[in-house]
């Protein structure tokens, strides 16, 4: 590909008029947060879709404009009817110029209702997928704060969730794969980010009824793949409704993410409880651990997943040819996102564990202060069975039919 380069081939352009200079698009610069003078959103004009259907804004915590996510509406091809969910943020596009720009800011965005979040210090927040169904989790939850990361399901990662720290959130899954996979990864970050709880409603919750004629009844069928807390606004459920619904302690549950569904999984499937209750978990901010509390009045057990520290991984169980000198193959990934090995003995599990937190410690790794992190981490490396077994020597050279590097090792071919 020659790219920008100068061995690009010419344009048509450039061969018809050699003389002619062909001026560069210039890059559309975000202007944040969005001037007073900036003209309305509703005068922006899409130059394929036209007007937007539907224009949701987004906020800093002032309450200063950011930027805008709209809807449009139109007939594809087809005939039949469309959408496109784009991001509008205030440009500078040159010469002097500013105007609306379907273009997206860069850095972390705001949560929908930044606002709101940062008001209302003590409300339990909603999650949703879309702004579509946070505008009606609002009106079906109105003691809490309703809100959902721009572009829904897409990019959750590039929001700043910040805010939900101390907090509980309940997150409003859709009724599909990709609602299933946000809710997965909003509680990840949300839990990186320091939420208090975190809780699940899933889409039957609601969508195994329906309200007709003023009652609620069974729905006939499955519910529709896709389905989502706007949808039950449209099938006539209230503020009134929810509220009765919500007095059941069971309406809402813990969030369970893929990796405890497929423990439950397997427990359901009669598999050995060691495989399902070992309580530590790899993510991409590092290693947690699970902590079950129950609640001494309603028995409802809530799980939070403790970090202890950066990523850790035990990739093998090493010994020697003669079956001794056992240890762990530890992985660590440092902050210049440098991966690296340590083959560390497991007899250095028998005292305290200063030298072998000293040492990952020099290598990169990093630890929550405090009691609980020690214990963790010397739980996690003693408990861990990774079912790959490696072989560790003392010298470069032959070692049975194996010549062993720093780095690599070779084996003779059968011929």
């Amino acid at each position: 590909m020659h790219g920008n380069s100068m061995f690009a081939p010419l344009s048509l352009e450039e061969i018809r008029f050699p003389d002619r200079r062909i001026a560069q698009p210039r890059e559309k610069l975000p202007i944040v947060p969005v001037p007073a003078d900036a003209p309305l959103l509703e005068t922006y004009r899409h130059p394929k879709h036209g007007a937007p259907s539907k224009v949701w804004r987004y906020a800093d915590a002032l309450d200063q404009l950011m930027f805008a996510v709209a809807r449009f509406d139109f007939l594809d091809g087809d005939g039949k009817p469309a959408k496109e969910i784009l991001p509008l943020t205030f440009c500078d596009i040159g010469r002097g110029r500013r105007a609306w720009r379907a273009k997206g800011i860069t850095g972390p965005r705001p949560l929908y209702r930044l606002p709101d979040i940062t008001a209302r210090a003590e409300a339990v927040l909603i999650v949703a997928e879309g702004e579509k169904s946070a505008d009606a989790a609002a009106i079906l939850f109105p003691d809490m704060v309703a809100t959902t990361p721009p572009h829904g399901a897409k990019s959750p990662h590039k929001a700043d969730w910040a805010p939900v720290a101390g907090r509980t959130v309940i997150i409003a899954t859709d009724n599909d794969e990709a609602g299933q996979q946000f809710g997965d990864k909003v509680s990840e970050l949300a839990r990186a980010a320091g939420a208090k709880a975190i809780l699940h409603l899933p889409p039957d919750r609601l969508g195994q009824w329906v309200w007709k004629d003023g009652e609620r009844r069974d729905r006939e069928g499955d519910l529709p793949k896709g389905w989502d807390i706007a949808d039950a606004l449209d099938e006539g459920w209230t503020v009134e409704a929810v509220a009765a619904m919500m007095a059941d302690p069971a309406f809402l549950s813990p969030y369970s993410d893929a990796e405890e569904r497929e423990a439950l999984r397997r427990v359901e499937a009669g598999e050995p409880e060691e495989a399902t209750r070992w309580p530590f978990r790899v993510t991409q901010t590092g290693v947690e651990k699970r902590i079950e509390r129950a609640d001494r009045e309603t028995g409802i057990i809530t799980i939070e997943w403790r970090w202890f520290c950066s990523p850790l991984q035990i990739a093998a169980e090493t010994r020697s040819s003669e079956g001794e000198e056992w240890g762990r193959l530890l992985k660590i990934t440092d902050r210049d996102a440098r991966a690296k090995e340590w083959a560390m003995p497991m007899s250095m599990l028998a005292g305290d564990g200063t030298a072998y937190r000293e040492r990952l410690l020099s290598l990169g790794l990093i630890m929550a202060p405090g009691k609980f992190a020690r214990d963790a981490l010397h739980e996690y490396i003693s408990t861990a069975r990774p079912g790959i077994k490696a072989r560790c020597v003392a010298r470069v050279g032959w070692h049975s039919r194996t010549f062993t590097f720093s780095n690599q090792t070779v084996e003779p071919s059968n011929g």
